[in-house]
């Protein structure tokens, strides 16, 4: 059973994977972000304010979906992919830890584009 005991340090090995973890995910919020802004502000060439944000929005909001979705797949059907590719000797190159890598880029890239064009409609006052 874990201690509860609060004078326990967190080993370096776990701060170490906490830390790449936090920078990677502000790396592809920041880059959902960046796409969110520049969809919304593209759109505003065809369509009006509101439509370019809403629509910016929905597109960020389906990325975060899908990677969310297909995360959860791979975390819970990972190994049983990873058996059958090895059992029927198909020579792909899928993991699991390298489908978890993906598709936690597109949730948290999903995230910023999603936020990043709410803010856009905020700023526009729509």
């Amino acid at each position: 059973m874990p201690s509860t005991d609060s004078s326990v340090l967190v080993s370096p090995a776990r701060r170490e994977r906490v830390h790449r973890l936090a920078v990677a995910t502000v790396r592809w919020v920041s880059v959902g972000a960046a796409l969110g802004v520049a969809v919304s502000l593209g759109l505003l060439a065809v369509w009006t304010p509101r439509a370019a944000t809403d629509t910016a929005f929905a597109l960020g909001a389906l990325v975060l979906g899908f990677g969310v979705t297909a995360w959860s797949t791979a975390v819970g059907l990972g190994r049983t992919i990873e058996g059958m590719r090895d059992r029927l000797d198909v020579s792909s190159g899928w993991t699991e830890a390298s489908a978890r890598e993906a598709f936690f880029v597109l949730s948290w890239t999903g995230v910023g584009w999603a936020v990043a064009a709410a803010a856009c409609a905020v700023a526009l006052s729509v």
